[in-house]
């Protein structure tokens, strides 16, 4: 371009850093934001931010709060997109001190917080196993007229599945309708998951059977009712589903494994 006799801008830049940062090339898009500084553009709130999400997604937090930071100290204030892109970055890893701190800088610059801010805490709070807290944030945006979605429902149920608390799980999940929401997929998935991994059969075919007509056609849900059918001794159950998968092409997923958690659990209860 610069060749042709055509001037470089900010915009080209912004678009060339979102391909790359899109096709997982961070180092391409790191190489176009460098070079947009090198060339003296004005860089803007979407270079700086495009570039702190992709380091984000590629796991580097510390470079993408350097670039937050480095942000600010150009004198470019972050909006509420910003925000909630930096406590995204860090509430994938569980950093739940760091996004209540962004939360509050937010609300101190005069912002209000939104359904993606709370979902960052949300997030943070059970990747880091603070369940009580999760729950108090949703309880929060409630109170703030900020209807949750099943994505909010849906990290406390990941949360209390992948440690093997079903009861709390299912708690959560009635919650779901309790506030007017129909589960989604995410959230099917979640419970079958959670009762395949501890080996509780008889309640897994009861959702299963429970959700099989309103949830879609789906590779897990339905190998999972498969495997949990063979578990209970079902055969033939299991034999029809099996039979309905191939006639809707659906692959069957031979590797789930019914009770796969159970053991690790019982060894934790018994030490």
């Amino acid at each position: 371009m610069h060749l042709l006799g055509v001037p470089p801008s900010i915009q080209t830049f912004n678009t060339m850093i979102s391909v790359y940062g899109r096709a997982q090339k961070l180092d391409k898009a790191v190489e176009m934001f460098n070079t947009a500084c090198d060339l003296g553009l004005s860089l803007d709130e979407k270079a700086y931010m495009n570039m702190v999400s992709y380091y984000g997604k590629a796991g580097k937090r510390h470079e993408a709060s350097l670039l937050f930071t480095r942000m600010q100290e150009e004198g470019i204030e972050p909006g509420v997109v910003s925000y909630n892109i930096m406590m995204n970055v860090y509430a994938m890893g569980g950093l739940y001190n760091e996004v209540e701190e962004l939360f509050k800088a937010m609300q101190k610059d005069g912002y209000s917080a939104d359904s993606f801010s709370y979902l960052s805490l949300v997030q943070a709070y059970t990747q880091s196993l603070k369940y009580s807290e999760a729950e108090e944030t949703i309880i929060a945006m409630k109170k703030k007229g900020i209807p949750p979605s099943c994505v909010h429902f849906n990290h406390l149920l990941s949360a209390f599945a992948n440690v093997g608390l079903i009861g709390e799980a299912e708690r959560v999940y009635k919650e779901l309708f309790i506030c007017g929401l129909i589960p989604d997929l995410a959230c099917f998935r979640t419970m079958l998951k959670g009762y395949m991994d501890y080996g509780y059969v008889e309640e897994g075919i009861k959702f299963f059977q429970q959700i099989r007509e309103s949830a879609e056609p789906d590779r897990f849900i339905m190998s999972g009712g498969v495997h949990l059918y063979n578990a209970a001794g079902k055969k033939q159950e299991a034999e029809v589903l099996l039979e309905s998968m191939n006639h809707l092409k659906i692959p069957f997923l031979d590797k789930l494994e019914v009770g796969s958690k159970a053991q690790g659990l019982i060894c934790n209860r018994n030490n």
